[in-house]
């Protein structure tokens, strides 16, 4: 047998390496979990779902089992947080929906006119500027002058209210809710402006009371509510 060089030797141990090396490599899968470049499609009906170990969906968009397409963006807890559907198959837009940890729905558009369905925003009406005809008492005790019952969404409140009282005559104003002292006592002729919490669920309802009575003199005491709206913590 001719004696063959050793360099050319080296080189076929060479070529055989890098074949080698080239087989490993056409085993091995690229990476799935990233993509560089372009965009990812999901067509044909299909869903997007990411799920926490715990078995609770976190992420859903695409096709529903009710045959409807939407979002909807869970807390590691399974509430929804975020979500855009309607739960059923009608079909009128879909309403973009915030929801708070309890599971109530604290925001959402109208679908219909545009504009916000839900929190609802108090209005108040223009109050009469003359003092002589706010509500008012000459009782001793504390006597209701002024009643409301308000639907309320956020945890806090502000309530703002002008008192007046006649010479010669003094008197105190106090504000319950539920039944309850809500914020400070104030003397007739001093402006009550007290932010404090509802005390019920959002979507809960309260019940407001002015109070007022006089403490000294033959005249009246007199209070009117002028601003009253929610507040967030």
């Amino acid at each position: 047998m001719a004696a063959v060089p050793l360099d050319l030797l080296d080189r076929i141990r060479e070529l055989e390496r890098q074949v080698r090396q080239l087989a490993g490599r056409s085993q091995i899968r690229p990476a799935m979990n990233q993509v560089s470049k372009g965009d990812v499609r999901i067509g044909e009906g299909g869903t997007l779902g990411v799920y926490a170990p715990n078995g609770s969906q976190i992420l859903g968009v695409g096709r529903w089992p009710n045959g409807e397409y939407g979002l909807h963006l869970g807390r590691q807890n399974g509430t929804s947080a975020l979500t855009i559907r309607l739960g059923t198959d009608e079909s009128i837009p879909q309403p973009v929906r915030l929801w708070d940890a309890k599971g109530h729905v604290i925001w959402a558009d109208d679908v219909r006119t545009g504009g916000i369905a839900y929190p609802y925003l108090g209005l108040l009406p223009p109050q009469d500027s003359d003092a002589s005809n706010w509500p008012r008492t000459d009782s001793t005790e504390f006597t209701r002058i002024a009643h409301s019952f308000n639907s309320v969404w956020q945890p806090k409140f502000r309530l703002y209210m002008h008192t007046a009282f006649d010479g010669g005559t003094s008197g105190e104003i106090r504000v319950l809710v539920n039944e309850q002292t809500w914020g400070p006592t104030i003397r007739a002729g001093a402006s009550f402006d007290y932010t404090g919490f509802t005390g019920v669920d959002p979507g809960g309802q309260i019940d407001v009371e002015v109070q007022a009575r006089r403490t000294s003199g033959n005249g009246r005491v007199y209070a009117q509510p002028l601003m009253m709206h929610g507040q967030e913590t």
